[in-house]
């Protein structure tokens, strides 16, 4: 059997969705929707098994790092870049959420797209979307994972205007595309600081970032003003991708793409881009302390903010799109408490409960669309949904799970990777530290009340849309349940792999939840010296009583809050008419009262955003063509030109009237002129 090394592999990983892009792009048209599905879905599939084996196989022991010279980029000046690969802990494990919750999704878009007329053009843009994403983590430099970080800047935009006959859609995608341009000049912005201080952008090698920090920090030339403003940058990039304040505005815009969409790009893989950025910048972080506190302050506003939002939300996929925020909020705060490993193990978490809830919302679309047609709001409305547990019984009861690890309910996979996030802000202890906790604490109760509010709207209680619609509703076909049960399994059982050190207090042990909560240390040590790792990127080793004590009071904490907001959530909208007693009291007289109303129009910071920003750019632009196009261009470059030429050879052409007389005329004045030119000259020599 031909064995190929594992560096050709690696590259096959990356390439399979390629080539899937290419042969739905080229032929897909001709092809039937489950065969153009079966492309996409297979190059993803074997994408994955690649992934497992190269990721499991050795266990990583030694990192792959895949440069070769003839696939240079680009050389000039210091700076060469290959489009080389570099597998670790890090990239291979969101490369196997990639490939693998990707494939799955493929295998759901099967069934969901297959009465779409486009289907090629869709899977053709998912295979391109999961090429791009995968370049993104596993390039060997910040040139490459920023060519990576444009890919599926682009794809977001082409998936989310999928359905670009519809105004609306074309809007959302093209203000995806502008919001994300913002924050990747400020990636860029940070890049540059990065190469003028360490003189390169590839990571490994005895040249790269790695080898260049350690050096400098040994060497103590390490510039923290300007890693800070590094950071910043960067960050500012992040925000972008990972829409937090203030440039989270173009998600929740983003749902008006087919929800497999909202699933893998929006909940899954491309959102939590920025988490992998600075996760893989953790040694510019580490000494980049203001830039820290920063991320954590913004992390915990975003998490609150969009928490609050989700409140009131009737569109289904909103408030899953509010809640994707919000929990992105939860990652940043880690992050910014250089708790990076944590920040990791939530994306990992979230991964699986956060598509499972996407396409779960998204079989109950698709089932109600049979009968109100495609792009009916009614079909997305909670308040006209209900009693759907009985037609749709495999995907409420997933649902269910993905909500309960969602809300945090306790030894689901959301609970472990929430509340250690909220431990190290609480353990943190300064006044910072708690008001984070606080802030954090708060958002994990609007978290519990929202997700089992939309439970009891759309599975429980009465039915309040059209009879017709509900009469024809039935679940959905194997190709989107079986997802469904998959990704269920792991919403339940994935946060049993990092076990809190107040259930398994002696990491020595050796216990397999202990191998895997230190697996990622390596990545938090390559390119700092042990001194300025320890300073941030560690959670307290030392688990005396009283640590053990205030983790058992935070486990107590976030349980009683998530248990019971979530019964309470449930308990007020699941009831028949239930729904009518909420809306007397948000809606009186005809009109919302003013928290309800707040909340509804998300804080007005759209409304804001085009008073501030839209509206006087829109006025500078007007302003700029009738100054610029119209006098400057048109009407004195253009125009003003053709007038003068006009003129000029009216002129001319008056002079020429080909009379002979007037010729001796105009000889005999042009003699005497002359003839006095030459008398005044002499007169004035003499």
């Amino acid at each position: 059997m031909l064995e190929l090394p594992k560096e050709t592999l690696l590259y096959l990983v990356a390439l399979l969705p390629l080539i899937g892009f290419l042969i739905n792009g080229f032929f897909g048209r001709s092809m039937s929707p489950t065969s153009s599905g079966g492309v996409a879905a297979g190059s993803v599939a074997a994408s994955f098994l690649i992934a497992v084996g190269l990721f499991v196989g050795p266990l990583q022991k030694a990192s792959i790092h895949a440069h070769p010279e003839f696939l240079t980029w680009m050389a000039t000046g210091g700076l060469k870049v290959n489009l080389g690969l570099y597998l670790d802990e890090l990239s291979g494990l969101y490369m196997l959420i990639i490939t693998g919750i990707g494939a799955l999704i493929h295998v759901y878009s099967i069934g969901y797209m297959k009465h779409d007329e486009g289907h090629w053009r869709y899977f053709a843009y998912l295979n391109l979307f999961v090429f791009s994403m995968l370049m993104l983590v596993l390039g060997d430099s910040l040139l490459t994972m920023f060519l990576g970080w444009e890919g599926v800047g682009l794809c977001s935009y082409l998936l989310i205007g999928f359905w670009y006959k519809d105004l609306k859609n074309t809007n959302a995608g093209m203000k995806a595309f502008i919001v994300n341009r913002i924050g990747d000049f400020g990636f860029m912005v940070g890049m540059f600081l990065v190469f003028w201080h360490f003189g390169t952008l590839s990571y490994a090698g005895g040249d790269g970032l790695f080898a260049s920090v350690r050096e400098s920090t040994a060497n103590g030339q390490i510039d923290h003003t300007l890693l800070n403003w590094a950071g910043l940058c960067m960050f500012v990039g992040a925000c972008g991708k990972s829409a937090q304040i203030p440039l989270f505005v173009w998600l929740p815009d983003a749902m008006a793409g087919p929800t497999p969409v909202s699933a893998l790009i929006h909940a899954a893989t491309m959102v939590t881009a920025g988490i992998y950025m600075l996760a893989r910048m953790n040694f510019v972080y580490v000494h980049a302390e203001q830039a820290m506190m920063v991320i954590a302050i913004i992390g915990a506003c975003t998490a609150l903010f969009a928490g609050t939002i989700g409140l009131v939300q009737r569109d289904i996929k909103k408030v899953l799109a509010y809640s994707t925020v919000s929990q992105l909020g939860f990652m940043f705060l880690a992050a910014g408490l250089g708790q990076f490993n944590l920040a990791v193990f939530h994306v990992f978490t979230h991964a699986f409960f956060k598509a499972l809830l996407f396409l779960g919302s998204g079989s109950v679309i698709h089932s109600l669309e049979h009968t109100l047609g495609h792009g009916n709001p009614d079909s997305q409305d909670m308040w006209k949904m209900g009693g759907l547990k009985k037609k749709m019984p495999v995907t409420c009861w997933t649902m269910v799970i993905g909500s309960m690890a969602l809300a945090g309910i306790p030894l689901t996979s959301g609970f472990f990777s929430k509340d250690a996030i909220l431990f190290s802000a609480f353990h943190r202890g300064d006044t910072l530290g708690m008001v984070l906790y606080g802030m954090g604490m708060v958002a994990a109760l609007c978290t519990a009340f929202y997700t089992f509010r939309m439970i009891g709207l759309t599975f429980f209680g009465s039915w309040r849309g059209s009879e017709a619609a509900y009469a024809h509703a039935d679940e959905s076909p194997a190709s989107m349940t079986l997802p469904l049960v998959i990704l269920s399994v792991f919403a339940l059982v994935a946060g049993l792999l990092w076990l809190p050190p107040a259930i398994v207090p002696h990491p020595e042990s050796g216990s397999i939840w202990v191998s895997f909560k230190h697996w990622l240390d390596p990545i938090w040590v390559q390119g700092q010296t042990a001194m300025s790792a320890d300073s941030l990127l560690r959670m307290p080793v030392e688990h005396d009583d009283a640590t053990i004590r205030a983790e058992w009071m935070n486990i107590g904490i976030s349980s009683v809050v998530a248990v019971v907001m979530s019964l309470f959530g449930f308990a007020v909208y699941s009831k028949p008419g239930s729904l009518e007693k909420v809306k007397a009291l948000a809606i009186r007289n005809g009109r919302p009262n003013l928290v309800y109303s707040i909340l509804l129009n998300k804080y007005y910071v759209d409304e804001l955003y085009d008073f501030l920003v839209v509206r006087p750019l829109k006025l500078a632009s007007d302003v700029l063509f009738v100054v610029v196009d119209v006098v400057i261009i048109d009407l004195i470059c253009v125009r003003g030109v053709a007038e003068i030429v006009r003129v000029s050879s009216d002129l001319g052409r008056r002079i020429q009237t080909g009379v002979v007389r007037h010729y001796l005329y105009a000889f005999a004045v042009g003699a005497v002129v002359l003839t006095a030119l030459f008398l005044l000259i002499a007169q004035r020599g003499a």
